[in-house]
């Protein structure tokens, strides 16, 4: 499967999940936590865990990389494992609560050279609005270049 097909598939599940979500906004959420842990802990781990129940009804696995523990950043680390067995990272990065950006990349062997990599990165606001978080990753996967 190719890296392209792998997000447009990550786009059918994320507008599923956005669908299902889709809510009146609380104004009362608009301010931020000042601990980034309850930010990940409230709307990013639900976002993604929404999100992973619908590629689940695709065939596609989602899950946290609990491996993973950088001491600079609090943001999670997925591992996506697709229909066919190739695994992509999804890796937030950023500077809480200045930026939020998910990378999305796939590393695989090719027997004419080295690596053909692939990578993708989506620039998201940091907000407590669950469905702000769902459009901006919706609108960056629709407008990817890969």
């Amino acid at each position: 499967m190719t890296f392209t097909a792998q997000i447009d598939d990550l786009t059918t599940a994320l507008r599923h999940t956005r669908s299902r979500l889709l809510a009146p906004v609380d104004p009362f959420q608009n301010q931020l936590p000042r601990d980034p842990e309850i930010f990940i802990e409230d709307t990013l781990y639900y976002v993604m865990d929404q999100w992973a129940a619908d590629l689940r009804a695709q065939g596609i696995v989602l899950e946290e990389d609990t491996a993973w523990a950088d001491a600079k950043s609090h943001y999670p680390r997925y591992v996506l494992r697709m229909a066919g067995g190739n695994a992509v990272q999804l890796h937030f990065t950023g500077e809480y609560p200045q930026s939020l950006f998910l990378s999305i990349s796939k590393g695989f062997r090719n027997g004419q050279q080295f690596s053909d990599a692939r990578h993708l990165q989506i620039e998201l606001p940091i907000t407590t609005d669950a469905n702000a978080l769902l459009a901006s990753l919706l609108d960056g996967l629709k407008s990817a270049n890969v």
